[in-house]
């Protein structure tokens, strides 16, 4: 219980904020409750307290994980780069947000992660990376597997709404494409493209 506090409390603080900021501006979601930051962190703090938590490592700063998302990406045009290290009571976690269109007005999204190596925070951004999902219906299929080295999840949907693809490197890196009406093989050929190995040097 005390985990999954601390997860929840934690990720909404961070960046519960910007995730919805995207989803407003792209249209289809309904406005999002207003958070109470000070009561979040206060609650946050006595969680970490109670939890003796520590992160392994320092998460690298958002612009070196920008510098992973280029202007151009396997047919996709770069059209707007983002990105945050935030965090509370020395636990810290970056994003670079990369937002791409193609020629037939497709926009894909990419985020790249980095929880500095805080198990308990993968456990929360990449809860697929500790189980196996094998599951498909007429509206389509969610499934885990590899791609390339890396631990993946993919989330299909045939109606042509967000399709998502998400992979796990180094134990504490989270790569997520996330498209709307992208073929699964679009996906996989834009995260394939960014220079994954990278990743390991930024240890």
């Amino acid at each position: 219980m005390k985990t999954a506090k601390f997860l929840t409390l934690f990720f909404a603080v961070t960046f519960f904020a910007a995730c919805a900021g995207d989803k407003k501006e792209g249209g289809n979601s309904a406005s999002a409750p207003p958070i109470n930051t000070q009561e979040a962190a206060d609650q946050l703090q006595q969680a970490m307290k109670e939890a003796k938590l520590q992160q392994p490592a320092e998460p690298v700063n958002f612009r070196i994980l920008q510098e992973l998302l280029p202007e151009n990406l396997s047919g996709f045009n770069r059209i707007k780069l983002g990105g945050e290290t935030a965090g509370a009571m020395n636990i810290k976690i970056s994003k670079a947000e990369g937002r791409y269109k193609d020629g037939s007005g497709h926009l894909l999204h990419l985020n790249i992660l980095d929880t500095g190596g805080l198990g308990m925070g993968m456990m929360s951004a990449a809860a697929w990376s500790t189980i196996s999902i094998d599951k498909e219906d007429d509206k389509g299929y969610e499934r885990t597997g590899t791609l390339g080295k890396y631990k993946s999840y993919e989330k299909f949907r045939k109606n042509g709404s967000d399709s998502e693809l998400s992979i796990l490197a180094e134990n504490r890196f989270v790569v997520t494409a996330s498209c709307r009406g992208c073929t699964m093989e679009i996906m996989r050929s834009a995260v394939q493209a960014l220079d994954l190995d990278r990743l390991s040097q930024l240890k």
